[in-house]
């Protein structure tokens, strides 16, 4: 009987243990080559590298020999397994950009309408870079903006090489991940965007604006001086019933608020904006049937015709 101690069926001391659902580098294609931000992000993050742990780390890729990849703001943490039993914790952290300095490329952008409405569609071009440099800065971090750190006693591994493929590939899917990587979580970055275009185009806007009635509440009398007529209702009444359906802003606050950080079959925020406008139809529907049942209310009766009883002239 043979059995895996058999020299035939024993792992060679090089060569790496396998992985049960490891995550892979789906491309087949012998040339790896991607677009841009993630192939001009990838080249500056194996800068450096030989062309051995080059072609180790995208080979441990293609075998899916990393077990987790997790993406923060600024940083990129793996683990990478390889020869030993414990995989191999590796961290790749970028410098930073400023909260200052974000602020100054957003406002920058939102001046310009072809920013927002690229990104917003998804076109994470070349020329977003244009801000970033305006600023004395680059969406592309340069390799000494680049640190590597591996429980393997070496800084540019081929663990390091593994996860930058794979990211490499997500980044492809996913282009806002150049400027997660920047220090500001890409949704985020969009939001703030719109937010600033907004301001830049038609002042301070307001997701619930603020009814007539209510903005002149300031400017009435002190209680004290309007004791007699406390209970009276004014004009401002009707005034308050005919602005309830003022425009706003569709699911404000889940806008605000971003991505929820929950993993589930279907994505919590497009659930909750499903619900919220489902209550809004509902809601209008009755204001509709409560504004007809007013209306009525508020005709006078119709006269009541004459009746032919018989008894007139002949």
């Amino acid at each position: 009987m043979i059995t895996s101690r058999d020299e035939g069926f024993r792992r060679r001391d090089d060569t790496p243990r396998k992985v049960r659902n490891g995550i892979r580098l789906r491309l087949k294609d012998e040339e790896i080559v991607f677009g841009w931000p993630a192939g001009p992000w990838l080249e500056r993050v194996l800068s450096g590298f030989d062309d051995t742990t080059r072609s180790e780390g995208l080979d441990f890729a293609r075998k899916g020999q990393t077990v987790l990849l997790n993406v923060e703001p600024a940083r990129i943490t793996s683990t990478v397994q390889d020869v030993s039993a414990r995989p191999h914790e590796l961290r790749i952290e970028f410098d930073s950009i400023s909260r200052d300095d974000w602020d100054r490329i957003i406002n920058s952008m939102a001046r310009e309408a072809r920013y927002t409405a690229r990104l917003l569609s998804g076109d994470v071009s070349p020329e977003i870079a244009e801000p970033f440099a305006a600023a004395g800065l680059t969406l592309l971090p340069d390799p000494s903006q680049i640190h590597f750190t591996c429980n393997c006693g070496r800084s540019k591994c081929r663990h390091a090489v593994t996860v930058a493929y794979l990211m490499a590939e997500r980044m492809e899917g996913d282009p806002l991940l150049i400027l997660t990587l920047r220090g500001l979580f890409g949704p985020r970055f969009l939001e703030r965007l719109q937010e600033a275009r907004l301001l830049a185009t038609s002042g301070v806007s307001r997701a619930h604006p603020i009814p007539g009635t209510a903005a002149t509440v300031r400017s009435l009398p002190p209680v004290e001086e309007s004791l007699e007529t406390f209970w009276t209702p004014g004009p401002g009444l009707e005034a308050f019933k005919r602005e309830r359906r003022i425009e706003h802003a569709p699911q404000a606050l889940l806008r605000r608020l971003g991505n929820a950080p929950l993993d589930g079959r279907f994505p919590l925020v497009g659930l909750l904006a499903s619900i919220y406008d489902s209550v809004a139809v509902a809601a209008r529907a009755q204001l509709a049937e409560l504004d007809d049942i007013a209306l009525a209310a508020s005709q006078p009766p119709p006269e009541a015709e004459p009746s032919d009883d018989g008894d007139g002239d002949d």
